[in-house]
């Protein structure tokens, strides 16, 4: 099988399958319908947006690394392909970037301010609500975090 490089799927797989499965979960429930109270109501809509944030996922699993690496390759100064290449032998983006003399804090700040601006994007589409792109929006920064320091294997 295949290794495959998986730059910021952490970062965009939250960012974009949380957004959608917080988008799914209400439009899941009709306003003009009333649903019994009941705990098992919830929880079975929770599971559907969940699902469907992870059916999208795996479908634009590939067109978010490659954006992931172009991102990360930019912010380093490298091509994708050189990017690419060193995360193969075992590195991390942090260790690549520290080598080429660039601040891990750098590349941090490229995907935030990038997936910042999907996000921004999808507001001004209707697709995210205001609270919803916040509550993405705060946990960007330590998924990006987290996806820069992964070591790839």
């Amino acid at each position: 099988m295949v290794k495959k490089i998986v730059i910021p799927v952490l970062v965009a797989g939250a960012l974009f399958g949380g957004a959608l499965s917080a988008g799914t979960a209400s439009a899941t429930t009709p306003t003009t319908t009333v649903i019994p109270a009941t705990t098992a109501a919830p929880a079975t809509s929770a599971a559907n947006g969940h699902q469907a944030g992870r059916a999208w996922l795996r479908a634009h699993r590939r067109r978010l690394r490659r954006e992931g690496a172009a991102i990360s390759a930019k912010a380093i100064g490298v091509t994708t392909k050189a990017l690419v290449t060193e995360l193969r032998t075992g590195k991390s983006v942090a260790e690549v970037a520290t080598e080429h003399g660039v601040s891990v804090t750098t590349v941090v700040n490229a995907l935030v301010s990038a997936a910042d601006a999907r996000v921004d994007q999808a507001v001004a589409k209707h697709t995210l609500t205001l609270a919803q792109a916040a509550a993405i929006k705060a946990k960007l920064p330590a998924l990006a975090t987290k996806a820069v320091n992964h070591v790839f294997k």
